[in-house]
């Protein structure tokens, strides 16, 4: 699977459906008070654990594939890595996957 990120063109595992919806269910923690508050609060700490949740299944070795990024760029890999991860493409008979 490939995704355009900080310039380039990355390489990353797909995910299967155990795994997405695991990290669907984490990411969807990050905004669970703000949706029940109706507030703009998120849980950051749950936001960084789907961001690296992400990153573990992109990469066999995510240090080797993120070394010479900042922290913030690696952020942002992460949230693409999420934005395709949780994009579903409907296959030509209309299944999804």
């Amino acid at each position: 699977m490939e995704i355009e990120a900080l310039g380039k063109k990355w390489e990353i595992n797909g995910i299967d459906y155990a795994p997405r919806r695991k990290l669907h269910a984490i990411h969807a923690q990050c905004y669970s008070n703000a949706a029940m508050n109706k507030s703009n609060e998120i849980d950051w700490p749950k936001y960084y654990d789907a961001i690296e949740m992400a990153l573990n299944n992109a990469f066999d070795d995510p240090e080797s594939a993120t070394e010479g990024l900042t922290d913030v760029e690696i952020d942002t890999l992460g949230q693409v890595i999420l934005n395709k991860y949780f994009t579903i493409e409907k296959k030509a008979n209309g299944g999804a996957g």
